[in-house]
Parts: C-alpha cells; sequence; structure tokens
C-alpha cells in the first residue's frame, strides 16, 4: 500500500512540475579560458551527470574485476608452486633414502621453505650434506630448521649431535650437546648421546658420573650396567695410570667404592693397569696386601707378569699361605715360577711336581721336564714328556 501512494505522489509531482521545467528549460554555460565554451539546457547536463555517474560505476566495477583476477593468477602460481614444492620434497626423501645424495640435497632445499614441514625438509638436507661432507652446509640447514620452525630446535640439534659423532667432530658434539642440556634438562636422548661422546674424547670420569647419577634414566638391565661400569673403570684405570701410579693408587682408595675393593675383577684391572704402565712395585704391593687379606687364587697368576728385582716378600707369604690355604696347587705353581726368577731351579722343579698333581695343566709338564732335563735327569724328563703329552691327549678336543 505504501509502495502504491509513493508512486501516485512521484506521477503528480511529475505532471504539475513537468510542464514547468519544460517552460523553463533554462540553461549551463561552461567555459574554459577564451577558446572553449560549452552551452546545455539544464535538463541535458542533467542527463549527461546520469549517464557519467553510470560509466563510473562501470568503471569501477571493470577495475575490480581485473583486480580479482589477479590475485586470483596470483595464487594459481602460489598454489602451484605450493604442490611442486611438496611434491618435489617427497622426491628429495626418496633420493636420499635410495643414496642419491647429490640429488637429494638439490630438491630438498629448494623445497623446503614451501613444504609442509619446512624444519624435517631442512633436517634431511643436512643429512644429504653429511653423507657428501659438506659439514659446513649440513650446520647451515640445521640451523635453518631452527629458524622456520623454533619448536624443532632440540630435534635439530639432536640430529646434529649424531652428525657429528658419525664424522668424529667430537669436541663439536660435545658442545651442542652441553647447549641442549642447558635448554632442555630432563631430555633421555642427550644423556644417551653424552655416553657415545664422552668416550670418544677419553672423559672416563664424567663418563662414570653420568652412568651412576641417571642410572634410572637408562633401560640397561644390571648385567649390561655392570658391564658398562667395568669397562669405564679399566679405562679410567690405565688413562690414570700413564698420569702417575701414584694418581692410580689415590683414586682406587679415595674414590671408589668398597664392593669394588673386594671385587676380583676390579682388583684383576687394576693390576692390568699397573703392570702395562711398568709399575711393577706398586703392583706387587698390592697383591701382598690382598693376598694377605683376601687370598683369591686368581690373583696369583699375576705374580709371574711381574718384573721384580727381589721377589722374596712374594715367596715369604706364598710359603706362609701353604700352611693356610686348602688350594695348595696354585700356590706351588706360583711358588715354582718366583723360584725360577730367583735362578733355584730345584726348588721350581719340586714345586712344580707338587702342582701338576691337583692343577695339571700342558704347559707346566713341558716346563718342568725341560727344568729337569736341564739338570741332567733324562729318565724323569722323559717320564714328564710322556706325562704331558698323555694329559695333552686326553683334555684336547675330539
Amino acid at each position: 500500500m505504501m509502495r502504491i501512494i509513493i508512486i501516485i505522489a512521484v506521477l503528480l509531482a511529475g505532471l504539475i512540475l513537468g510542464p514547468e521545467i519544460s517552460a523553463n528549460k533554462g540553461y549551463i554555460l561552461v567555459s574554459f579560458d577564451a577558446y572553449t565554451t560549452y552551452e546545455m539546457t539544464i535538463i541535458n547536463a542533467i542527463f549527461i551527470a546520469i549517464v557519467f555517474y553510470f560509466l563510473l560505476l562501470f568503471a569501477e566495477w571493470l577495475l575490480r574485476k581485473l583486480l580479482s583476477m589477479s590475485a586470483l593468477t596470483r595464487g594459481w602460481f602460489g598454489r602451484h608452486r605450493t604442490r611442486k614444492a611438496q611434491k618435489n620434497s617427497v622426491l628429495g626423501m626418496l633420493a636420499l633414502f635410495e643414496g642419491d645424495t647429490k640429488q637429494a640435497q638439490k630438491l630438498l632445499e629448494q623445497s623446503a621453505p614451501r613444504s609442509e614441514s619446512p624444519a624435517l625438509t631442512y633436517i634431511a638436507a643436512a643429512k644429504a650434506a653429511h653423507s657428501q661432507k659438506k659439514y659446513d652446509l649440513r650446520d647451515e640447514y640445521l640451523q635453518q630448521a631452527c629458524d622456520s620452525q623454533p619448536a624443532c630446535e632440540l630435534a635439530a640439534g639432536l640430529v646434529g649431535v649424531e652428525l657429528q659423532l658419525e664424522a668424529k667432530q667430537y669436541e663439536n658434539a660435545l658442545t651442542r650437546l652441553e647447549s641442549l642440556e642447558n635448554k632442555f634438562p630432563k631430555n633421555r636422548r642427550i644423556s644417551e648421546l653424552y655416553l657415545l661422546t664422552y668416550p670418544a674424547l677419553g672423559k672416563w670420569q664424567q663418563y662414570l658420573g653420568l652412568l651412576n647419577t641417571k642410572r634410572r634414566a637408562f633401560s640397561f638391565d644390571d648385567q649390561a650396567f655392570d658391564s658398562m661400569l667395568l669397562d669405564a673403570h679399566q679405562h679410567l684405570f690405565k688413562q690414570l695410570a700413564l698420569q702417575s701410579a701414584d694418581a692410580l693408587k689415590s683414586y682406587w682408595e679415595k674414590k671408589t667404592s668398597r664392593w669394588m675393593h673386594k671385587d676380583l675383577h676390579y682388583q684383576q684391572i687394576l693390576l692390568d693397569a699397573y703392570i702395562a704402565a711398568g709399575y711393577d712395585k706398586f703392583a706387587e704391593q698390592f697383591l701382598l696386601d690382598k693376598l694377605n687379606k683376601q687370598f683369591l687364587p686368581a690373583l696369583l697368576t699375576y705374580l709371574d707378569k711381574l718384573t721384580l728385582s727381589d721377589h722374596y716378600p712374594l715367596i715369604l707369604l706364598l710359603e706362609k699361605k701353604l700352611k693356610k690355604e686348602p688350594q695348595t696347587g696354585l700356590i706351588h705353581q706360583a711358588l715354582a715360577k718366583l723360584k725360577l726368577k730367583e735362578d733355584k731351579v730345584n726348588a721350581a722343579i719340586e714345586h712344580l711336581k707338587i702342582s701338576i698333581e691337583t692343577v695339571p695343566n700342558s704347559a707346566d709338564f713341558v716346563l718342568l721336564a725341560n727344568l729337569l732335563e736341564k739338570e741332567d735327569c733324562q729318565d724323569d724328563a722323559l717320564y714328564y714328556y710322556r706325562k704331558g703329552l698323555i694329559f695333552a691327549t686326553s683334555v684336547a678336543p675330539l
């Protein structure tokens, strides 16, 4: 109803005002300097203004359409480049797995900025560069991985350490590990990589400290852990022995656990370190102390390894142990070797005769027969040669 009223009002206004306007058209004069003059009626001016207005609207629509097409074009090219980057990223990964590291590096480097996971692509590119021994470029890719996705700093750092360890860049690996530990102190993988880095650098005390303080963080069973602990102490003892015998002795007495002092394996690696470094007197003193307090027959084998000018203290100790210890065969065997070093051949022969009755072995039969032969006891020598041969034949594998 309201629309009808408005239409009727407009028609009435047209009927009333139309004739008046047509009778008094008026005019508009537009002049530019003295050369160009435009003269028109008001109606024509209004008509021209309306047409010009619609021309402006059309120009705006056309311009907007052109800009919209440009944005669509840019979007299409952008999506095309993204799809190509993702395809190259996959192809680069496959090339890396196939061993074509040069092609892998090229594809991964090109695709990394537009890939779905730039950090992973840069890390893969770092591995490709590492395989070609381009270590500076490898580190550059790892840094770009961190820059592209800061959340991947730990992953990129751990991969970097593993690659540096593979390239035997142990000092650089340790520096990076220490930096990562400051930021991620509870990460288990960092500790595991320390266990690979410390031995390579000969930092056995730090290695042992890490084993003991973070044992629960590792998945080693008791047997594996004990083996690693023993191996680390073996290297550490040798390292300390190269410094001085006092350094090794001080460490053993002050920094090792009491249970180690009673453990045969730790006693043996200590003796090995002393003897390998030429500290036979320290080894002798250790043996005298241990055999006196805790007699372990396995330690008797070390008596023959010592190079000493005077074997009397050891001989005296063993002769006392003959009266107290039940395993006299091993003691007689050790005494025979010591007496022989003292050029007491007859005494050595007597001890060997006793020892081979309870702890026979082919080497002792041969040694005894040789000694008897040198003493012109040919019959006895032949007797023990035969016994040694019979013994060797009886224990030989079928």
